[in-house]
């Protein structure tokens, strides 16, 4: 064995030395506290078995032996009382005071051997000084260091009082000085032993400091790191965030204008056909950000799990998708059925966008022949199936596929295709929904079947507004009264065409400083105040759509629409008192419609508006 296991060396540095011993009192006070307790307990047993024992021999020394034991008593139960207080975290408090305890307990020791008769002496006492060094040496966990010179002061009194015992006239003279060194011998070698045990326990006790620290050291680091990371990750979100909002003013802007420009050159096919191709690039662009918006959501999306008409859900999205699968010239159709699907338990909008994703996919991938959608009950699931006789998925490519921005047979990059999120976005739903799952089969060149498990919901779903056909709400904005407010004044200008067409009444304004001179005529009442969410100058659109509020809290509280090109999540308004809606500068311009118009009926179902024209 090295000669440094037996070698106790203190840190280079002062500091760290310091720390390693408050460290050290801080470990152990627990222990050393309970050992000291029972100490004077153990004391106190040994109390009642000098009586036993000298009551029927020399009875009239038990007084004296009760003052001694009573002396050595106190002078181990105050320090003890002590070390329960704030000085047994303090680790030269705490040697002081187990220094003070142990002095009183040995000298009292000593005392009693003097007391005692001989033959006694050496039977019944010796062995107190051995338990003595033994809880030094374990129990009270004492620095090699303390324990050496603690313990070599007991051993000297000890070899003293021997050598007193010896040169008295007390018994035979040759059998004491043989007891006296046997006994000598023995105590020496535990002392020995006991250093070698105390210097044990202080390295390992320094090696589990030197670990901690440098494991809180890099601790530490990771968590600087970590903290670090996650501020350049919110610097990089605040920075899409607003590139992503700044992108889309003027693509929001191009869809609302194409489609004003539309309505007023029906006529004119030339014109209408260029803005169709005006249009269908600015759709192409905005459902590319539509994917990343929808992605970015679902880190902090919470389901909704109810009901789900799945029926409902399939009609939906069959009739979504039968326009683009006709343009390519493919079939679209859902497997004939005697009977309806049973309703599933799962988030209505995770659910369909998934599925949405999967047919989507499917006819962007599908040159000839079509798309089925189907389904299929496997004992308490539902299995919805979207086959396709499309290109297939290669074995190199059925680990990627679920990847983001990965898409197969698109190098050039087609911005028809999208970004490659959608199936992603299914990867991301499927974890967010409990008990959903899905699986693909495919065969390259000869199609590909996607499929959906979702449980079967014991319920009937509730119809509510979402199942409502989309256009036949539109007449509801008819002789209602909007507050627009954008401070892009082309989205502006977009939004007030835009509502306007649907019969509404509009005003608009840039910012809270627009609104001011509406709102000193106090006029009519607004059935719904339309506002994006970041203004260049002076106070958001959460702020102003509160003060727009406040200036009517009379009427109610009056219904928001907040529109915003950035990826806020729904989340980010839970502080805004209902009620209100989100709606993303990325929908088209026929959805925000409809969108608004359904809100409206929610909120104001009887009647165009809470006051008359002014």
């Amino acid at each position: 064995m090295r000669s440094s296991g037996f070698v106790v060396r203190k840190f280079k540095s002062a500091a760290v030395e310091r720390a390693f011993r408050m460290d050290y009192a801080r470990r152990y006070a627990g222990q050393r506290r309970l050992a000291g307790t029972g100490s004077i307990l153990m004391w106190f047993v040994f109390v009642g078995r000098d009586w036993w024992l000298l009551n029927g021999v020399e009875p009239g020394i038990l007084f004296h032996v009760g003052y001694v034991r009573l002396a050595g008593a106190a002078g181990m139960a105050v320090p003890m009382w002590l070390m329960w207080g704030p000085r047994g975290f303090d680790e030269r408090w705490a040697v002081r005071l187990f220094g003070v305890a142990t002095l009183s307990a040995w000298l009292a020791v000593l005392g009693l051997m003097m007391l005692y008769p001989t033959a006694l002496a050496v039977r019944e006492l010796f062995p107190g000084f051995l338990l003595i060094l033994f809880m030094i040496f374990t129990s009270f966990r004492l620095r090699a260091i303390t324990a050496a010179w603690l313990v070599g002061l007991c051993v000297l009194t000890f070899y003293l009082t021997e050598l007193c015992l010896y040169l008295s006239s007390r018994g035979n003279v040759s059998t004491p000085a043989a007891g006296s060194v046997s006994r000598g011998t023995m105590v020496t070698i535990m002392y020995l032993a006991g250093i070698v045990i105390c210097i044990q326990f202080e390295l390992a006790a320094r090696r589990e400091f030197s670990f901690r620290r440098t494991l809180r050291a890099a601790k530490a680091r990771v968590e600087a790191q970590n903290a670090r990371m996650r501020e350049l990750i919110k610097e990089k979100e605040r920075f899409f965030s607003s590139a992503y909002h700044d992108i889309q003013q003027p693509l929001a802007a191009i869809n609302l204008f194409t489609r004003s420009a539309r309505i007023k050159l029906e006529d004119e096919h030339a014109a209408s056909h260029d803005l169709d191709v005006i249009e269908e690039t600015a759709r192409d662009i905005l459902d590319m950000f539509k994917d990343i918006q929808d992605y970015s959501e679902l880190g902090s999306y919470i389901p909704h799990m109810a009901p789900v008409d799945t029926e409902a859900v399939l009609t939906e999205i069959f009739e979504q998708y039968l326009e683009p699968a006709k343009s390519k010239g493919i079939e679209l159709r859902i497997s004939g059925h005697r009977r309806h699907p049973p309703p599933i338990e799962s988030d209505h909008s995770l659910f369909k966008r998934a599925l949405s994703n999967f047919i989507s996919n499917a006819i962007k991938n599908t040159s000839k022949g079509g798309v089925v959608i189907g389904w299929v009950e496997i004992g308490e699931r539902l299995r919805i199936d979207v086959r396709d006789t499309g290109i297939g998925i290669a074995s190199a490519h059925r680990e990627a596929i679920f990847t983001e921005y990965y898409q197969i047979s698109n190098p050039g990059r087609d911005r028809s295709k999208g970004l490659g999120l959608g199936l992603s976005i299914v990867h991301r739903v499927i974890g967010i929904l409990p008990k959903h799952s899905m699986s693909f089969w495919s065969v390259e060149g000869r199609g590909s079947r996607f499929s959906l498990y979702a449980p079967i919901s014991e319920m009937t779903p509730v119809l509510g507004a979402d199942n409502q056909k989309s256009g036949a709400s539109m007449s509801v904005l008819k002789g209602r009264y909007v507050l627009l407010c954008d401070d892009e004044p082309t989205v502006l200008e977009g939004l007030r065409r835009l509502f306007s067409s649907a019969g509404a009444l509009v005003d608009t304004a840039e910012s809270m400083a627009g609104f001011e001179a509406i709102l000193a005529d106090d006029g009519r009442v607004p059935d719904i105040i339309v506002m994006d969410i970041r203004l260049r100058d002076g106070p958001t659109g959460i702020e102003v759509a509160e003060r727009i509020r406040r200036h009517f809290a009379w009427a109610g509280v009056l219904p928001v629409a907040f529109i915003t090109g950035e990826l806020v999540s729904p989340r980010a308004l839970c502080d805004f008192p209902e009620p209100f809606v989100l709606l993303r500068k990325s929908s088209a311009p026929e959805s925000t419609l409809d969108e608004v118009s359904r809100f409206v009926a929610a909120q104001q179902p009887a009647g165009p508006g809470h006051s008359p024209d002014p």
